[in-house]
């Protein structure tokens, strides 16, 4: 029997080498078809990342320009340049509105308008402050701040209940005591020592002795009892 190879000229040959070509042509032909929804999705996902890239950049810009900017507003604040500082801190609080050191100017551009003599002012513009629900911590400062400026219109009835909502918001446990020993200072000015004496106890008995504020109250609290 002879071993020589097929003569590719032979049908059978050309119908084996037909349907090899046939199958690399669709194959090559379906590639064709995935290359370009492929390179549509590579494509989605790199402006995906470069889209998350910029916002979180660009956020981390805006808070930094927006902490330089309070911090030189601060400054006019701690040299008493009430005007420039409130100029200041009003620019910041509406050109990075929605930002951390935002919450902080407008917090700071009311204590300024206490120091100036605004009191009624502060506490229009704290009220409305407080409306917007900011996060709780800059919340229980305008609490906070309401209540001084309440004091300072004579109002203390509505500033103890200020400073008792200052300290149901504050998220930090010294802030909490703080705005009770206000709450409580405030009570015994009108007279009301039964409730001052309540928030007295409720910060001795809540909080450990060694928080901040805690020795205070036990003093505050001897005080009442003599």
């Amino acid at each position: 029997m002879s071993n020589s190879p097929a003569d590719p000229t032979t049908p059978q040959t050309r119908v084996a080498q037909s349907a090899i070509a046939a199958d690399g042509d669709d194959l090559l032909s379906r590639i064709r078809q995935h290359q370009k929804p492929l390179s549509i999705v590579a494509g989605a996902v790199v402006l995906l990342g470069l889209i998350g890239w910029y916002v979180v950049e660009s956020g981390r810009r805006k808070q930094t320009q927006a902490l330089d900017a309070l911090d030189r507003a601060r400054s006019a604040m701690e040299a008493s340049n009430y005007p420039e500082a409130s100029s200041q801190l009003q620019r910041v609080a509406e050109t990075y509105a929605g930002t951390d050191a935002a919450f902080e100017a407008v917090l700071a551009l009311n204590q300024v308008r206490l120091l100036s003599g605004q009191a009624q002012l502060a506490a229009d513009e704290l009220k409305k402050f407080a409306a917007t629900n900011p996060p709780a911590r800059f919340a229980a400062a305008a609490h906070a701040h309401l209540a001084m400026a309440l004091e300072n219109l004579g109002k203390g009835t509505e500033a103890t209940a200020e400073y008792l909502k200052a300290a149901e918001l504050a998220p930090e446990a010294f802030r909490k005591v703080d705005a009770l020993l206000q709450a409580a200072r405030t009570y015994r000015v009108q007279g009301n020592t039964a409730e001052a004496t309540k928030v007295l106890q409720d910060i001795i008995t809540k909080y450990p002795k060694e928080a901040a504020g805690v020795a205070e109250a036990q003093v505050r609290l001897a005080e009442l009892s003599r």
